[in-house]
């Protein structure tokens, strides 16, 4: 997928990632890579419903499938399955520390320990697939339950090398070890600390394989300093040198005498970087330095839980992290009216037809409406009273005027679950701006509604959108290079201080 640049990947995310999130990032951004949630190979083989969780859009490329699983046979097949559906590469999820996913199910972060079974399942993938590329996404480590910790830098050599002879020559490194059974995934993701030369060491010690850094990413500006690097002149290749031997410490000497020859400039030679890391200053001890110089099979950054919690800020990547002339989306406004249009099409209101059918996931059911470009009487402030169908027939007509009553039409044919899953996309979209909260609540207000619900989750946006000011709505985008510290979401460590936010923006 790469072409000699670096690329932007938005993190799969379970019960973020949706066929809606999706939507509204590539609103948001054209170039951007998207991931879906994990799809487990089970769910791949025996779901009714594929088309939702593999469902694949054209104008949703660039796009990468995860799938998660541990056995080779279920996990092979499932790899077949989602390349027919024409997605360009498949991605192995060695990265979820869930209970349930590592602990039960036994595949995710555990393979880490497992190492075998993760070598057969990329091994069965890679042999049944004919274009489409494998890759894999894991963690620098892991501690296990029983209090055994695989975090050295030989251990991770070991186990990408052994996954490079399976096929894979591509990885996604979220940069710090995961604990299982000791914390949940939402502390996973931000208790143990971040370690970034570790990645750029896996650079370059796979010079023939490509490189994703994943973890505590806050922002466009730390992403493209990543990818950029920081190198200045009058830094040696020599000083970098000795900064390396200084940061390999006694632990891991052993894992490095036997690539000296490697690019040691990509690390920054004047400070005293290491973890637990005193000059990046993060409460966990993280060290999140950008390197000295990008290695050039560092190919991109992925960033998740930001893109949730202040999507706005990503309307900027096409610009600013691709180098294109312009962004899809330039306000609020702008952004959220096309998404809209995306949630009338893809579940279009329930309130004006007589359909026992629910609506509850993609694909929703085709009714036919009792009226054409209306609405009902909740609904008809934002779509008009519209015009009956067939309006000559006085049955048809008696039979709306029934029907658009809102006390006689309760019954409730759009899913709460939908409405919810319509809605959590742009809940950030004012992040940091005054009547946030008052825009959260009122889609609260409303979904919760069991009659509003039927008008369908893009009138319940759009009425909630009338309670924000029009300056805000209208008001441009922040460009990145603009954007206060307060407007970047941190999930670098588990206590922030001004610190942690001074060596990612430096």
């Amino acid at each position: 997928m790469n072409n000699g640049h670096r690329d932007f990947h938005i993190a799969p995310m379970l019960d973020v990632s949706t066929p809606e999130f999706r939507n509204f990032m590539r609103i948001l951004s054209k170039r951007a890579i998207l991931w879906t949630e994990m799809v487990v190979d089970e769910t791949i083989l025996y779901s009714n419903n594929l088309d939702y969780h593999l469902g694949y859009e054209e104008h949703l490329k660039p796009i990468i499938c995860q799938i998660g699983g541990r056995d080779p046979g279920c996990c092979g097949q499932a790899t077949s399955i989602v390349e027919g559906y024409g997605y360009e590469e498949v991605n192995l999820n060695i990265d979820c520390p869930s209970s349930r996913v590592s602990g039960e199910r036994k595949f995710g972060a555990i393979l880490m320990k497992d190492c075998q079974t993760a070598y057969n399942v990329v091994s069965s993938m890679n042999k049944n697939v004919q274009r489409m590329k494998i890759s894999v996404k894991t963690r620098i480590g892991i501690e296990l339950e029983d209090g055994e910790i695989l975090n050295s830098l030989s251990h991770l050599i070991g186990f990408i090398g052994e996954l490079r002879k399976c096929g894979c020559r591509t990885f996604y490194i979220h940069a710090r070890k995961c604990v299982i059974g000791g914390l949940t995934p939402a502390q996973n993701r931000v208790v143990p600390p971040l370690n970034y030369p570790r990645v750029y060491e896996l650079c370059n010690h796979f010079p023939d394989c490509e490189f994703v850094l994943n973890g505590g990413i806050p922002g466009l500006a730390a992403a493209k300093r990543i990818c950029d690097g920081t190198a200045r002149r009058e830094e040696s290749v020599d000083d970098s040198y000795n900064y390396l031997q200084q940061f390999n410490g006694e632990e891991d000497k052993e894992d490095h005498h036997h690539h000296h020859h490697y690019h040691y400039n990509y690390y920054h030679s004047t400070r005293d970087h290491g973890v637990p890391c005193k000059v990046c200053n993060v409460s966990n001890g993280s060290c999140i330095e950008p390197p000295l110089k990008a290695p050039s099979n560092l190919t991109g950054v992925m960033v998740g839980r930001a893109c949730m919690e202040n999507p706005a800020m990503f309307w900027d990547i096409d610009r600013y992290f691709y180098g294109e002339p312009s962004n899809p989306c330039q306000t609020r406004r702008e952004a959220l009216d096309r998404y809209c249009m995306y949630l009338e099409e893809t579940y279009p209101r329930r309130c004006c037809d007589d359909d026992d059918r629910v609506t509850s996931r993609i694909p929703s059911p085709r009714v036919k409406m009792f009226v054409s470009c209306g609405g009902c009487d909740v609904c008809k402030c934002v779509y008009g009273d519209g015009i009956p169908v067939q309006q000559e027939c006085e049955f048809l007509v008696e039979k709306v005027k029934k029907k658009l009553s809102s006390k006689q039409n309760d019954r409730v044919k759009i899913t709460s679950r939908v409405i919810d899953r319509s809605l959590r996309p742009i809940l950030g979209i004012f992040f940091g701006l005054r009547h946030s909260k008052v825009f959260k609540r009122e889609c609260d207000r409303l979904s919760r509604d069991k009659v509003v619900r039927n008008c369908g989750p893009a009138f319940i946006l759009k009425k909630a959108l009338s309670v924000m000011p029009s300056e805000l709505l209208d008001q441009p985008f922040t460009k990145t290079e603009m954007l206060c510290d307060e407007n970047i979401p941190l999930h670098v460590g588990p206590i922030l201080d001004g610190c942690s936010k001074g060596c990612l923006k430096k």
